[in-house]
């Protein structure tokens, strides 16, 4: 079943960057470590640790917003990236399904050229125990 992504509620850490983002992605990994050993006649492969990363865009809104002042301050910090896919219905106990992690933050992007909207990207990576 597909599902048309239009309404994602994406909180990083205490901020809300879903009326500016446009684009979010979850990645939740193993490393793939080689165990191949003298007469293995192919690769034989280890699940290893485990790796979590999300990134996403969107337009950035021009002057000081607290999304460009905080995801800018933040390069480096500890936070917490919750996503929910279908949003939060407010009144509603049942959020659907969500993803929650403790993240570092690894980069933030923006720019453009003259007379165009200005994108930006942010991305994050796990720490500690992912659940």
């Amino acid at each position: 079943m597909s599902v048309v992504f239009t309404n994602a509620k994406i909180l990083l850490g205490g901020l809300d960057v879903s009326g500016q983002a446009n684009r979010v992605a979850l990645e939740y990994s193993a490393e793939a470590l080689d165990e191949t050993a003298f007469g293995d006649t192919t690769r034989q492969m280890r699940g290893g640790l485990k790796v979590s990363r999300a990134n996403g865009a969107g337009l950035w809104q021009g002057g000081s917003t607290a999304l460009d002042q905080a995801l800018f301050d933040d390069l480096g910090a500890a936070s917490v990236l919750t996503l929910f896919p279908e949003a939060i219905k407010e009144g509603s106990t049942s959020t659907g399904s969500g993803f929650a992690f403790r993240v570092t933050h690894a980069r933030y992007t923006l720019g453009a050229a003259v007379g165009d909207l200005m994108p930006f990207d942010f991305a994050v990576d796990g720490r500690g125990v992912q659940a």
